[in-house]
Parts: structure tokens; C-alpha cells; sequence
């Protein structure tokens, strides 16, 4: 189930956002402690990232809303990508239950946790839409590939030319054109 382009393309952009922003602010939280460096510097750097971050999660949180009907369910239907469709939601699911973890839950104690866990699955998805993806172009790739060219339905019948000749069926088609 291939997006449209400019919806792809907006899904991809702000994927793309909400991880730089994320790794950044990780590079920006380790610079921040450096004796070294200008610590205000890096501590403005954080702010702004960490609200970048969350504005692209909101954005985000839309398009995924999206998705669902638009892609999850006809692919479910379908039963196309299934393994790797379960995998990238329940990571969506993860952080985005990690991510008002970080913002609400105020336990000093479970923080650390929830952070740790937030980082590590929010680093590993693009490894997982990338495999997303592969198998779902994979799995489209011989069926569109037969002969060289794409299956196509006769004007007369409307039934695939390579299909098998049912009697009754073409018959009735084509008495109806």
C-alpha cells in the first residue's frame, strides 16, 4: 500500500526532524556536562531542540493518525507487511507512551527509565522504517514484474487478459458492454 507522494515525502521529513532533533539533543545533554565548553551555550542548544523535538512529535502524532486508515488498515486487509508494520506501531506506541512518560510522570526515580528507553527505540527507527519499506517494496516487486510488464485488463471484458477463460463470466461481460 504505496503512500502518495507529497504524504510520504511529509511523513519522511518529519521523521527525519523528530530524530536529528532527538540525536542532537542527546549530543547537546553529553556537551553540556564538558568542563570544556560554554555550558549556557549548550544548555540553550537543549531548549531549543527539545522544543523542536516536541512540535515535530505533534506533527507527528497527526500524520501517523493518518496513516492508520489510509495505509495500516488496507494493508492489514490486505495482508501485506504485516511483521514489520507490528513492529514500526508498536515502537510508535513505545515512544510515544515514553514521550508523556518524560513530560507527566515526575519521578525522579523512573526518569531515568523511561529516558533510556525512549532514546534507544527513538535511534532505532530508522533501521526500522528503512526495513519497513524494503519488505514492502519486496513484496510488491514480483507481482508487478510479471512478463515485464503490469497486468492489465481487456477494454471488452474488463477481465485480465492472462486470467483463466471462464464461459459464463465473459459471456456475460461481454453482453453487458
Amino acid at each position: 500500500m504505496r503512500l502518495k507522494n507529497a504524504f510520504r515525502f511529509g511523513l519522511y521529513g518529519v521523521f527525519s526532524v523528530l530524530f536529528a532533533s532527538g540525536a542532537l539533543w542527546i549530543y547537546a545533554d553529553q556537551m553540556k556536562n564538558n568542563p570544556d565548553m560554554d555550558t549556557d551555550m549548550w544548555q540553550q542548544a537543549m531548549a531549543f531542540l527539545l522544543s523542536l523535538h516536541g512540535g515535530a512529535a505533534m506533527v507527528t502524532l497527526l500524520l501517523l493518525g493518518a496513516l492508520c486508515p489510509m495505509h495500516v488498515q488496507r494493508a492489514w486487509r490486505a495482508k501485506k507487511n504485516r511483521a514489520t508494520g507490528i513492529v514500526s506501531l508498536a515502537m510508535y506506541g513505545l515512544l510515544i507512551a515514553t514521550a508523556f512518560g518524560l513530560y507527566y510522570v515526575g519521578s525522579e526515580a523512573l526518569r531515568p527509565w523511561i529516558s533510556t528507553i525512549h532514546i534507544a527505540f527513538g535511534l532505532a527507527v530508522p533501521a526500522v522504517i528503512t526495513a519497513h519499506i524494503m519488505v514492502g517494496r519486496a513484496s510488491v516487486a514480483p507481482a508487478t514484474a510479471m512478463e515485464g510488464r503490469p497486468r492489465r485488463a481487456t477494454a471488452a471484458t474488463l477481465v485480465p487478459a492472462d486470467a483463466p477463460a471462464d464461459a459464463v463470466l465473459i459471456k456475460i461481460m461481454s453482453k453487458a458492454s
